[in-house]
């Protein structure tokens, strides 16, 4: 499980997410001709890439749900994508369907879900494009940030353990996004995370959300990290 959350508003587009990877631990036990089956949750990994950029096009993508497939993460299954059915002449426009195209031909039953941003141009002018994406039975890939007319939205979309995150976002008090600075889309994207990290250390329920928060910048001019954690040693 994770915590993924992006905000989009008019200077830009912040992707962020937890670090946190479990998995389901399934035993069998044979007694008295009976088998009994128990399950239980357990953290894989505190340091997890859940927010990638790509290299080949200013896209960002950060991704939910299932964290490991096939014995590796998903985003080495991500960058495997961009090496494999990517090219320089992708945009923001069309990646989204080739990554739910390549994760449908491999892994159909499998659901994992993507929050994908960038920017694009319309009559030489920078437009944002954030995009929802659901793989597995339920496939589906959609613009998140227009109406039905095709005016710009904005606002913040979250994927994941959303429990907490719910209770904090009160439709009736939203903030003001489209008068939002950068800055302060930043904040906001790591105190979602930041507080659902918090709140399940005193929740009676399992920890499904955790880590070091990565945050990911998309501005019409640059894609850039501000906050992302580093390989070190000892």
């Amino acid at each position: 499980m994770s915590i993924v959350v992006t905000v989009y508003v008019p200077s830009g587009i912040v992707m962020a997410a937890d670090s946190r990877i479990i998995a389901t631990q399934r035993e069998e036990r044979h007694e008295k001709g009976t088998t009994l089956i128990t399950e239980r949750q357990i953290v894989v990994s505190d340091n997890a890439y859940k927010v990638i950029d790509f290299t080949r096009a200013p896209v960002g993508a950060a991704t939910f749900g299932t964290g490991i497939i096939h014995d590796q993460s998903v985003d080495s299954h991500i960058r495997a994508f961009e090496e494999e059915a990517t090219s320089k002449k992708d945009t923001v426009e069309t990646i989204p369907g080739k990554l739910l195209n390549y994760f449908q031909k491999r892994f159909p039953e499998i659901e994992v879900g993507f929050f994908m941003a960038g920017f694009g141009r319309e009559d030489e002018i920078s437009v944002p494009y954030v995009y929802a994406l659901n793989t597995g039975p339920q496939a589906d890939v959609r613009r998140i940030n227009v109406d039905e007319k095709g005016k710009l939205q904005y606002g913040v979309l979250r994927g994941g353990d959303t429990l907490t995150v719910d209770r904090l976002i009160n439709p009736q008090y939203l903030p003001p996004f489209a008068a939002m600075p950068l800055q302060d889309a930043i904040d906001y994207a790591t105190y979602l995370i930041r507080t659902t990290i918090e709140t399940l250390r005193f929740e009676p329920r399992f920890p499904t959300c955790g880590g070091p928060i990565d945050v990911l910048v998309i501005t019409p001019h640059e894609m850039y990290f501000v906050q992302k954690k580093e390989l070190k040693a000892g």
